[in-house]
């Protein structure tokens, strides 16, 4: 992750709330005070030091921990393929299902399927956050099964998750890979 761009979270052990970097800490020196608790149900604060403010994209993280009570772990970040990528989506469609090449990394998914016909989310990049996130809401009520562990926000950057953070990572490495093969395939 490139300075403070991106953010993680995890949920907590009580399964009620979840941990999610502070707005504007650079990714690659976090403390444990570099945190805030989040309320899932209320999406309200519920601890923080230093004065820290929640990230910016924490509606996405709330999106996917309400949707998906398997998810343990939500990473989003910012690579430079998925900021080239660019579908032509209208604010008005939303989102869109765009096909994705069956390459051999997509196993880390869990899909051993040869050569799967599959389809990720893409979401037009709404200049308010929390727009994205209830049209993530919106897809997830409407795709409930949905099998990608990832959504991507057009010229942007993808948002995964995965039952633990290790999960969750090696969901973000694939994704990253996958990325790439559909940027030198434009």
């Amino acid at each position: 992750m490139f300075a403070t761009a991106g953010n993680l979270s995890v949920r907590s052990e009580q399964k009620h709330s979840y941990w999610i970097t502070a707005s504007g800490k650079h990714k690659g020196e976090l403390k444990n005070n570099d945190f805030v608790e989040i309320d899932i149900s209320s999406q309200t604060l519920l601890s923080s030091t230093d004065g820290n403010k929640p990230s910016a994209e924490t509606s996405i993280h709330h999106s996917i921990y309400n949707h998906l009570p398997n998810a343990g772990s939500v990473l989003h970040v910012h690579t430079l393929e998925s900021n080239l990528l660019n579908f032509q989506l209208t604010p008005e469609e939303g989102y869109r299902l765009i096909p994705i090449p069956p390459v051999e990394m997509i196993k880390a998914f869990g899909i051993w399927t040869e050569r799967p016909n599959l389809q990720m989310a893409v979401f037009y990049n709404y200049g308010e956050v929390k727009k994205i996130a209830e049209t993530i809401s919106l897809f997830l009520d409407k795709h409930p099964d949905y099998p990608l562990p990832f959504v991507l926000v057009e010229e942007h950057g993808p948002t995964v998750w995965g039952k633990t953070i290790t999960e969750a990572n090696r969901h973000l490495e694939a994704v990253a890979f996958l990325f790439q093969v559909m940027a030198h395939q434009k």
